[in-house]
């Protein structure tokens, strides 16, 4: 019984750990802003009313998945940077259409990474 129990917490702590890893790598860069953003192949950015759309894709050789954006916007310019991981790579690719909402009239989209 009792090895049966450590058994049971031993494998539920592996895998919160291993959720933990994940979500790190998938959402956690947010936290370093547009330090942690890549370079990415656009292909359109389109700008309305009420958004800013941006289309592209992973310029590496190697497959890796879109993980997500960084935006801010400031006096109607819109700072925007993304991410990819290998890891996600086996998951989805490295294609990407994100609209990102915003407040105000915009004038300039800035695409960043972590070198700019």
């Amino acid at each position: 019984m009792r090895n049966r129990k450590k058994t049971i917490t031993t494998l539920l702590t592996a895998a919160i750990l291993l959720i933990a890893v994940f979500a790190a790598g998938r959402y956690g860069w947010k936290l370093l802003g547009f330090r942690a953003c890549e370079e990415a192949g656009i292909e359109s950015v389109e700008v309305s009313e009420t958004t800013v759309t941006v289309k592209g894709f992973c310029p590496g050789s190697f497959p890796e998945g879109f993980c997500g954006y960084y935006a801010e916007e400031q006096d109607g310019t819109v700072f925007v940077g993304f991410r990819f991981s290998a890891v996600f790579g086996f998951f989805k690719t490295g294609d990407f259409e994100v609209s990102i909402p915003t407040r105000g009239e915009i004038r300039k989209v800035v695409l960043k990474t972590g070198l700019a």
